[in-house]
């Protein structure tokens, strides 16, 4: 028995060693990477998702549908906005653009309604990546379910490829791609030139939630020319919190606040806050509101370049002219939408 036991070790170990003995066979290979084509046929095409999973679907797309509010303005970018009959939850200036949001199925917002999709039948089904929970259920339905991720600038590029190759408007992605990049680059030349960095945060539906390195907002203040004073805030979670005393340890030279309709204060109450009176960016009246009103230019997307521009405005306004700014607002509209609109209709 003991003979045994010890050839048996002896064989255990041999495999192992002849296991190791190639480094090749080892390796793990690499994901594909998102917008990858692994097949193609006459009627469909099979592409790999932002969450990494191989995604059939038809060449020949009438409906489609999503909970995930991220999704409506690239679908619109890329002139699919006729298409969207499922939604959640919609905005006037997405019903303004393309009115026949209104009558869109209501499919749930944030949270997919597994009963109205099987109902709906949508030819796609468009979701946040992170949730592949959803994502598979949906698959289960016999839809075709897309994850998409917009978190940062490679992110934003790589959700225009991955839907204009699903969506069949490769042409339309691929201009927008290399408007977004070229406006990047010119943000980043922009501030090569700025000797003296200001401190900035942005900050959130609530009063102290702010943005860490991150998050899109983190990168727009860097692209901006400034400093985000909240990027090694070390704490949990989507905008974590900042308590006053760390607010004060940082004492920016501006402070941004997000024009997202779910914020809880306004500009004016938080000048008027007691506590926060003796902050450098409250004394000196450096408290802005990120426009526009009617579409967020910090929402992931091609529109952010503009939210980066008008910080750029207001911290250093010999890079970004009032008129230099207006021009990049009319001519990305233009790019995206195929129509411009007056400053007071945007509201910055």
């Amino acid at each position: 028995m003991r003979k045994k036991i010890i050839y048996a070790l002896i064989l255990t170990l041999l495999v192992g060693l002849c296991g190791c003995s190639s480094g090749k066979e080892q390796k793990v290979p690499p994901a594909d990477p998102a917008g990858m084509v692994t097949q193609e046929t006459k009627e469909s095409i099979t592409v790999v998702d932002q969450a990494g999973r191989e995604v059939t679907v038809p060449k020949k797309i009438d409906s489609i549908a999503l909970c995930y509010r991220v999704a409506v303005r690239f679908l619109l970018n890329l002139d699919q906005g006729d298409k969207i009959k499922g939604i959640g939850k919609t905005e006037d200036f997405l019903e303004e653009l393309q009115p026949s949001l209104a009558e869109a199925a209501d499919v749930g917002q944030g949270v997919a309604d597994l009963e109205a999709l099987a109902e709906l039948k949508p030819d796609i089904f468009i979701h946040k990546a992170s949730d592949i929970e959803t994502l598979d259920a949906v698959e289960k339905l016999g839809i075709p379910a897309i994850g998409i991720r917009a978190e940062n600038a490679e992110d934003i590029t790589e959700v225009l490829d991955v839907l204009g190759k699903v969506c069949g408007r490769q042409d339309k992605a691929q201009m927008l791609i290399k408007e977004y990049k070229k406006r990047i680059r010119a943000a980043e030349k922009r501030a090569e030139g700025i000797k003296e960095r200001k401190t900035a945060i942005v900050m959130g539906s609530s009063l102290g939630k702010v943005a860490d390195s991150d998050m899109l907002q983190s990168r727009m203040i860097q692209l901006a020319g400034g400093i985000n004073a909240a990027a090694d805030l070390d704490e949990p979670g989507l905008w974590p919190t900042a308590g006053t005393e760390q607010l004060f340890q940082w004492d920016p030279d501006y402070i941004f606040i997000t024009n997202s309709e779910s914020a809880e204060y306004t500009v004016k109450e938080v000048l008027k806050k007691p506590a926060w009176s003796q902050l450098k960016a409250v004394r000196t009246g450096n408290i802005y509101q990120l426009p526009a009103k009617k579409d967020s230019w910090e929402f992931p997307g091609v529109v952010s370049t503009l939210g980066i521009d008008y910080m750029m405005h207001v911290m250093y306004p010999k890079q970004m002219p009032d008129q230099k700014l207006k021009k990049n607002v009319d001519s990305l509209y233009q790019k995206m939408y195929g129509r411009t609109f007056s400053r007071e209709e945007l509201g910055y």
